[in-house]
């Protein structure tokens, strides 16, 4: 086949080498999903997360109220905020209060 003798000339192959591009690129910056694993005396899960994803997200994708609980990991307590970039096991200490 000869592509050259299209309308625009060297568009048939561009597009050909585009599409092998695309191709490479999404595979490269495809969603990067890692387990947290959520435990302490009133949880047990483990949750895939986006890598980057907070604490609260994950919090939330565990179906744990991140306004009810919080978490530690090493004996640090980590804001809600804080990025998570690998897999890790986070410990839960639920917060009570009444009288």
């Amino acid at each position: 086949m000869d592509f050259e003798s299209t309308a625009i000339p060297g568009y048939a192959t561009s597009a050909l080498l585009l599409a092998s591009c695309a191709t490479v690129i999404s595979m490269m910056f495809g969603r990067r999903v890692m387990q947290v694993r959520f435990h302490g005396k009133d949880v047990d899960t483990t949750v895939d997360i986006d890598k980057g994803a907070t604490v609260r997200a994950a919090l939330q994708a565990a179906d744990i109220y991140p306004s009810m609980v919080i978490v530690s990991h090493d004996g640090t307590v980590l804001p809600h905020a804080t990025p998570l970039h690998q897999p890790v096991e986070l410990l839960v200490t639920t917060i009570s209060s009444g009288g």
